[in-house]
């Protein structure tokens, strides 16, 4: 299995080839969704990769917030098809931390109204204004979309190649 480094290494390195192929051979139209692809593929591989459930250097790369890490921790196995899976690994990264993102909000809000700050921390208005979004910039969230899981799948690819490589040799 390549270490982290590696992995960082060939996520940035296809990450930084990818984005003058994207001016030169596509339409002017469409390259902000290449590059906005590119951004969420870089950031699916650097923070939020497949290793997010071992104490490697993508949990440590959180600091502070890595313990925002540790039931995901427990709850998946490593290298399991939930963590490595090509399209279910990022995806779930996503909700799991959009999830965690909420609960804070929502713990903070608590906390503030108890001493006297009010927030307003409606997690269904929020739904529905993503949702809003989500509609309303359709081709930009595919692009999103399309970008986290290809950081996912190189990753995982880059596992699976180096474990056949070892058992070839």
């Amino acid at each position: 299995m390549p270490s982290g480094k590696v992995h960082d290494w060939v996520t940035l390195g296809t990450a930084f080839m990818a984005i003058p192929l994207s001016g030169m051979y596509l339409p002017p139209e469409t390259r902000p969704l290449a590059w906005l692809a590119i951004a969420s593929y870089t950031f699916s591989g650097i923070w939020l990769s497949s290793d997010l459930d071992v104490r490697s250097s993508a949990y440590r790369r959180w600091g502070p917030l890595r313990y925002l890490w540790l039931p995901y921790q427990k709850l998946v196995p490593h290298r399991s098809w939930i963590s490595h899976g090509w399209a279910v690994g990022p995806l779930l990264r996503v909700a799991y931390l959009l999830g965690m993102m909420m609960l804070l909000w929502l713990a903070l809000s608590w906390g503030l109204r108890q001493v006297g700050i009010a927030i307003h921390a409606d997690p269904h208005s929020w739904l529905m204004r993503f949702t809003d979004w989500t509609l309303t910039y359709r081709a930009e969230v595919w692009a999103i979309v399309f970008g986290l899981v290809a950081g996912g799948t190189a990753h995982s690819l880059l596992d699976w190649l180096s474990t056949r490589f070892k058992r070839l040799f």
